[in-house]
């Protein structure tokens, strides 16, 4: 019977009068059907809209991921920054320029590595978050110390930056330290 139907049908709907018949049938069903089945597909389609939005708002880890992928773009931005003022060829600009060259641009890798590391856990903490259905928000401590790990790398890259434009300033041969960098910049 299988074998005699499928003919059928396929010389059924070769038919041009056939498929005129299909087509009306099948506008009328959906002017009979749809005013009745859209405010349900409106409704599930707002209500599904509204609870991602409310899973977003209640997102604990959100500005921790924003903070720290931030972060790694501006680690990105300094550590090509870095490579566009090495001279090329390579000049002879002094070995201060160097070292504080090459003082930030391992800090602020370091510091992009550690924001990834930060980064990816955050991750793993906020899909177990929401894995678990009763889970409770993070301590903030947590989220203050994923944020400062990478930060503290990158202050002392900002360290390297502050004693080399100084040594740079006043021609010194030598990167100063820290303090006596800053002492320098102090208008008294």
């Amino acid at each position: 019977m299988l074998d005699t139907l499928k003919p059928a049908v396929i010389a059924a709907l070769a038919d041009p009068d056939v498929r005129r018949a299909l087509t009306a049938n099948l506008q009328q069903a959906l002017r009979e059907t749809l005013p009745a089945a859209l405010p349900d597909v409106v409704k599930a389609a707002v209500l599904g809209t509204q609870q991602a939005a409310d899973q977003k708002r209640h997102d604990p880890y959100r500005t921790t991921i924003h903070f720290l992928a931030g972060l790694i773009a501006f680690c990105l931005a300094v550590i090509a920054g870095i490579f566009n003022a090495f001279p090329d060829p390579p000049a002879d600009t002094g070995d201060v320029v160097y070292r504080m060259l090459g003082g930030v641009l391992a800090w602020i890798s370091i510091a992009a590595l550690a924001a990834t590391v930060c980064m990816a856990v955050t991750q793993i903490l906020k899909y177990m978050h929401r894995k678990n259905a009763g889970a409770q928000d993070p301590n903030p401590a947590t989220l203050v110390l994923l944020m400062g790990i990478p930060t503290c790398f990158g202050v002392v890259a900002v360290a390297y930056c502050v004693r080399g434009g100084m040594a740079v300033l006043h021609g010194w041969t030598e990167l100063p330290g820290l303090l006596d960098a800053l002492c320098t910049l102090l208008p008294f």
